[in-house]
């Protein structure tokens, strides 16, 4: 018999509807949702208000990128509002994939170099220029150009010295990381490491791109992850919680000089990028957020969380993107069978709750994850 639907793994969970905190399958068995589409779900599951914005939307039904619509006007306004300065421009994108290749074009168009870093394993994206950059499936997609650096994670004198020298060498167009490197199980760099790059970035017109297709939009306990850090990226990425998935959406933001460059004829084409009902769903999620103050209360349930798994583990991370090392290779497996859904990465458990998380579920997947932690 043909697989109709090609699947690269096993599917551990018939999805059949989602509600607040949990997916629920086709029996109706609830399961607590800790990875939320891999922080896509910011604003819970099945949310009213972002549904009854989807439902009663009586926009166009589709707009060719060439064309002008308001609302990506509109869109585009709000975004910047939550950037440190207002000097940006947005381009459009359907996810996060497309986010990142467009920084990517932005930064060659820019200065017009060739080579790029970003850490080794991490991920920003599925195409075959994303997955080069970090060295993802080489041995089946490669060879790749010998066009990257990439760093390691955890030894940060040595990575900082490495990055800081190669960006002096005025070889490399780009440098990329997650503000917290969700891949590699929410790994945080210390604040002096982004500085350092940021400001070898400055003195060489290397572009510094930070990619908050995860960390963005309250993720973190604040708007985006890079304000952890004290500094001013010249390229956002964002997708994701974007519209907290209600709709496919995704963003490139770059400083307006920097953006200037991508001023020629068809620099850029996205026949989907903001689709008029993404554009709707991703005003209302920006709004319902700011509404019941999410950032806020990320950063309040993240440390309500941290505080939970320390009696067993050691926490990382910031808010509600939190990461930490396990003993237990199946465990996985274990927190799925109790009813709780959780990430994985290697020998790190990853955990992206709705920002709207209440603390008796907190307490819930806390009690799971010790249960199965060795």
């Amino acid at each position: 018999m043909p697989e109709y639907l090609f699947r690269d793994r096993h599917w551990p969970i018939d999805v059949a509807a989602t509600n607040g905190s949990y997916l629920i399958n086709k029996a109706g068995k609830k399961y607590l949702d800790f990875k939320t589409g891999w922080g896509v779900g910011n604003c819970g599951w099945n949310n009213k208000a972002l549904n009854s914005a989807i439902k009663h939307f009586k926009g166009p039904t589709y707009v060719m990128p060439t064309y002008y619509y308001e609302q990506w006007e509109t869109l585009a306004k709000k975004i910047v509002s939550l950037m440190p300065g207002s000097n940006y421009s947005c381009f459009r994108a359907t996810g996060g994939t497309e986010a990142v290749e467009i920084a990517l074009k932005i930064s060659k168009a820019y200065n017009k170099r060739k080579k790029f870093i970003a850490f080794d394993n991490a991920y920003h994206g599925q195409s075959l220029a994303c997955m080069a950059l970090v060295g993802l499936h080489e041995d089946k997609f490669g060879p790749y150009p010998n066009d990257y650096l990439r760093l390691k994670a955890g030894d940060w004198e040595k990575t900082t010295r490495q990055a800081v020298e190669a960006i002096q060498s005025r070889e490399f167009c780009a440098f990329i990381s997650e503000p917290i490197i969700t891949n590699l199980g929410a790994i945080v760099p210390p604040v002096s490491f982004f500085k350092e790059v940021k400001n070898a970035c400055e003195e060489t017109g290397t572009i510094f791109i930070m990619d908050e297709v995860v960390t963005g939009f309250g993720r973190t306990g604040k708007w985006f992850g890079f304000e952890h850090f004290g500094i001013e990226p010249d390229i956002i990425t964002i997708a994701k919680g974007f519209s907290s998935g209600y709709a496919a959406i995704g963003a490139t933001i770059a400083g307006a000089k920097i953006a200037e460059s991508m001023r020629f004829d068809f620099s850029n084409y996205s026949t989907f990028g903001w689709h008029p009902l993404s554009t709707e769903a991703a005003l209302a999620a920006i709004s319902y957020s700011q509404k019941k103050a999410l950032v806020k209360k990320s950063g309040t349930m993240g440390k309500y969380l941290a505080k939970k798994l320390s009696g067993f583990c050691k926490p990382e991370g910031k808010g509600l993107c939190i990461g930490f090392e396990t003993k237990n290779p199946q465990i996985k497996r274990a927190c799925l069978k109790d009813g709780l859904i959780i990430g994985e990465i290697e020998n790190r458990v990853v955990l992206f709750p709705p920002l709207e998380i209440q603390k008796k579920e907190i307490d819930k997947a806390a009690g799971i994850i010790r249960k199965n932690f060795y």
